[in-house]
């Protein structure tokens, strides 16, 4: 950025009368005071950045402010016919202002940015180098915990192995010490067992001998006590049958007693039946005989009342007929009467209607007379003379 100093008059002359340098109102960048300020902190040189910019601004709008002042004065003093190139200067110059003032910002607007992207540029450097150290420190770290960790296992692995070598050989002494004890366990049973047997044997043969002997005494016990209840069984059979012998020839007596006895009561109750049966139907006669004499004697009263009702009916049907007869003879009186009445008033009109029409006949007959004698020549002549009559009268 081109370093320049404020030359206008009204601007020396402003920031004279303020008191201000002209070199106060220049813009600074933050790379030129870090420049400056080598061993200052990176804060503390954007600090004093910032406290310069305010300072410089608030100076630069005194001395605008003083300037419009100035400008005013002269103005004030210039003559009338200056005017118009006094304003076009001024106009040029506030132009000319207006233009350093927008350099001005838009340079002090890249500063800011070109500040923001070293401060962004210088964080993302320290962070990258703060995170390549973490890594570092990080690898150095897993190196060095993943070497003791192999050496700890190698340590395991190899006290693992002398202590399986350790139990390898316990469990083959302790193996070859098991199997003489199963050896020495195995021949004492089978020792034992030889004895078991043989003893087993004898007691068996004892036992079979034994139970031979109380199956035969058992098998005696029981053909003998077979054949005792055989006998009672024939005994009993034998009385059984005669019991039940005696016991049927008895039924039999009694059955063939029961069999008279009962022809004897179906014979009696026969008889009953029939002395019963004959009664019954002697009742049946007599009450027959009283149901007729009763039925005849209610059919003689039934007929009686219907030769009463058909009397009556045939009076009230007679009385009704005469009624209706004279109603009808009332009735075609009325309609004689009507008719003749009719036909005497449709007379009277026939005669009307001929009066009227022979009226009518001699009142054409004279109107056409009328018409004959007054022709339209002698209308129009009358016409004529009666016009004429009134002209003389007037």
């Amino acid at each position: 950025m081109s370093r320049c100093v404020l030359t206008s008059p009204r601007s020396l002359e402003s920031c004279a009368r303020l008191g201000i340098k002209p070199v106060a109102l220049l813009i600074k960048s933050l790379n030129e005071l870090i420049a400056e300020q080598q061993d200052a902190p990176f804060e503390a040189v954007r600090v004093m950045h910032e406290s310069y910019e305010k300072e410089r601004t608030k100076l630069l709008q005194m001395c605008r402010e003083e300037r419009e002042r100035i400008i005013r004065e002269a103005r004030s003093r210039w003559p009338r016919e200056e005017t118009v190139e006094v304003r076009r200067k001024l106009r040029e110059i506030r132009e000319e202002e207006k233009m350093g003032q927008l350099k001005q910002e838009v340079l002090l607007q890249e500063d800011k940015w070109r500040i923001l992207k070293e401060e962004v540029e210088a964080q993302r450097r320290q962070k990258a180098e703060a995170a390549q150290r973490e890594a570092e420190w990080r690898k150095r770290y897993q190196e060095k915990s993943l070497k003791e960790r192999e050496e700890v296992e190698k340590r395991e692995r190899e006290r693992e192995r002398q202590v399986a070598v350790e139990k390898e050989h316990k469990a083959r002494r302790s193996r070859v010490l098991q199997e003489k004890r199963e050896r020495t366990r195995l021949q004492e049973g089978n020792r034992m067992e030889l004895l078991r047997h043989v003893l087993l044997k004898q007691r068996v043969e004892q036992q079979v001998e034994e139970e031979e002997e109380l199956m035969r005494s058992a098998l005696e016990r029981k053909l003998q006590r077979s054949c005792e209840k055989r006998a009672r069984v024939v005994d009993t059979r034998l009385r059984e049958l005669k019991e039940r012998a005696a016991r049927e020839e008895e039924q039999i007596r009694r059955a063939r007693l029961r069999a008279e006895l009962r022809s004897v009561q179906e014979l009696t109750h026969k008889q009953v039946l029939v002395q019963m049966s004959q009664r019954r139907t002697e009742r049946a006669t007599l009450h027959a005989a009283a149901r007729s004499r009763v039925r005849a004697l209610q059919t003689q009263q039934r007929n009686t009342r219907r030769q009463l009702c058909h009397q009556r009916l045939r009076e009230s049907i007679r009385r009704e007929e005469e009624a209706a007869r004279r109603v009808r003879e009332s009735g075609l009186f009325l309609k004689e009467w009507r008719r003749e009445r009719l036909r005497r008033q449709r007379e009277q009109i026939q005669e009307e209607a001929h009066r009227l029409a022979r009226a009518s006949f001699h009142m054409r007959e004279r109107v056409r007379q009328q018409t004959h004698r007054r022709t339209f020549d002698r209308m129009a002549l009358e016409a004529q003379l009666a016009r004429r009559r009134k002209i003389c009268h007037l």
